[in-house]
């Protein structure tokens, strides 16, 4: 008997051991976050904020949620071995140049402080006749000199072929770096792609390659589209809402801008759906074996 029991405790122990050695990964998301770093300026600002960057209105108050874009990437990211790491845009300067800055300061103190993977749900897209077609993966030198000339005379370009860069860099450093194939429509293709190292991902759902774009540079199939599904307790009473279809209450409902439970739908329609969200469930899969844990 005591030896059964000496095994029970060995086991025990070792479970235990193997609970606090669980990896944790650092992930880096650069997006656009509730609420905005300046802040708000008057209630007024907040609505009208809020009613330009929010994606949801789950309530049916007329009023958007406080989720912005950055704020979904993460909840379909979302797990328990992940610490995320937020690098907000502010919106004072062009999207690309403030992504750069992010990048840079990412890059500038990865030698201290390390991170394990960016999540980047952002494009700098043109239409993929601009490069000699059909698009070649041994060729992306070839684009990325295209677009650094382009800089020469466009500012916006010059900002894209920096990014490229600040990506192969962080990629050089170790970093798992995740972005998209574009939301711009079937002929284009998303350049921050051509940065070496970089894992585009694309729509798993052939009925959304009319916006979806899809050519030569995309590694990765994901869901694109997410039903938001209520997730009520023991009683019926609703607690949140559930975006990647794990059971989890992803959304709670104390989140919601009426703060009421009357009348909130069991599902959200229309899906959210871009390939800004199947970035961040691609890099779940590709790190963990098992991303359907709710957080606690």
């Amino acid at each position: 008997m005591l030896r059964y029991f000496t095994l029970f405790v060995c086991l025990l122990s070792w479970n235990l051991h193997a609970e606090e050695k669980q990896p944790l990964y650092y992930i880096a998301i650069i997006d656009r976050f509730y609420p905005p770093m300046e802040g708000f300026l008057s209630e007024e600002d907040k609505v009208q904020h809020t009613g330009l960057y929010g994606l949801l209105d789950i309530d049916n108050d007329r009023q958007k949620e406080a989720f912005y874009h950055g704020d979904i990437v993460q909840l379909i990211a979302s797990d328990p071995s992940f610490v995320f790491l937020r690098y907000p845009l502010a919106g004072q300067q062009s999207p690309m140049q403030e992504i750069l800055n992010a990048l840079t300061s990412i890059n500038d103190r990865f030698a201290a402080t390390p991170i394990d993977a960016l999540i980047l749900s952002w494009e700098s897209s043109t239409l993929m006749s601009a490069f000699n077609e059909p698009l070649v993966r041994e060729h992306r030198e070839q684009y990325i000199q295209m677009i650094q000339q382009w800089g020469q005379e466009f500012p916006s370009w010059q900002e894209t072929y920096l990014v490229i860069r600040a990506l192969e860099q962080l990629t050089q450093q170790g970093a798992t770096v995740y972005t998209i194939s574009g939301n711009s429509g079937p002929r284009t293709i998303n350049t921050l792609s051509f940065a070496d190292g970089v894992t585009t991902v694309g729509a798993a759902e052939e009925e959304l390659n009319y916006f979806i774009t899809d050519n030569a540079f995309v590694d990765v199939y994901e869901q694109a589209a997410y039903h938001l599904k209520r997730v009520d307790d023991a009683t019926g009473m609703p607690v949140g809402y559930d975006i990647t279809g794990n059971g989890c209450q992803d959304i709670p409902i104390e989140a919601l801008s009426s703060h009421s439970y009357d009348a909130l739908p069991s599902a959200l329609w229309p899906p959210i759906k871009g390939s800004s969200f199947a970035a961040p469930m691609a890099l779940k899969k590709a790190l963990l074996r098992d991303p359907v844990h709710c957080r606690s």
